[in-house]
């Protein structure tokens, strides 16, 4: 009797690995899973303090980080991609810092890799055409009523440009090219992208006039450029 069920367990057992094999979509639905209750997390801390109890909203961030890392970690060992995901719609969402970036194109359109705008037209403003012209576009919103609004870029009006932390975040030293001139980027994830510098909202401490960037095209190296200059952007917004 125990030597005709060992075999049967041990086959059970390795279906069930099998079948719990780790695939990018269920790295990332669990990823998706941990910002939700992240979410739940702070909300809970944030009520209690509220009613003047005693809260620690910094054990959210840790266990979440925590999970995170240990689902990288497992990504990595099955050799799966577990971080971004392509929505169909002109956007790219990344699971690990939550935030939803633009896709670049080559049609012509507000999304052009070849499009160049300024940070600032009267130095240390943000009066540029990249906040104008591109943001303008992408954040342009109709109503017929008063109370709806569309025509947003795929459905949401909170573009901007990225803070430097993250720009500087998406950089990828494994990109086919990156050392050689290439785009330290992963373009099948974000879109063609021009091997040169991309703005950032972050200006420089001791000299305004000038804000930082990321020039994907040597390392993805972290520099800053006087604000009048034309150069490239990318836009991004919080989703997660």
């Amino acid at each position: 009797m125990w030597h005709a069920i060992v075999p049967g367990v041990l086959l059970l057992v390795g279906v069930g690995r099998a079948e719990a094999t780790l695939t990018t979509p269920t790295c990332l639905a669990k990823k998706l899973n941990e910002w939700g209750a992240l979410r739940k997390c702070q909300a809970t801390e944030d009520a209690k303090r509220l009613l003047g109890k005693p809260a620690h909203p910094a054990t959210c961030q840790t266990r979440f980080d925590t999970k995170l890392a240990t689902l990288s970690e497992q990504a990595k060992t099955a050799a799966v991609p577990c971080r971004f995901e392509a929505n169909g719609n002109g956007t790219v969402t990344d699971y690990d810092t939550g935030l939803q970036w633009e896709q670049k194109t080559a049609d012509g359109s507000v999304h052009d890799l070849g499009n160049e705008y300024t940070w600032s037209v009267t130095l240390g403003r943000r009066d540029g055409t990249v906040f104008a012209d591109f943001l303008g576009t992408l954040n342009d919103a109709t109503s017929s009523d008063g109370t709806t609004s569309s025509g947003c870029f795929a459905g949401h009006c909170d573009w901007r440009l990225p803070s430097i932390v993250e720009l500087q975040a998406i950089v990828d030293a494994g990109a086919p090219g990156c050392g050689s001139r290439g785009v330290c980027l992963d373009q099948t994830v974000f879109g063609p992208t021009i091997a040169f510098f991309y703005w950032s909202a972050t200006t420089e401490t001791d000299f305004p006039v000038f804000a930082w960037g990321v020039a994907f095209g040597a390392e993805g190296q972290v520099t800053s450029a006087i604000e009048d200059a034309t150069l490239f952007a990318r836009a991004v917004r919080s989703a997660l």
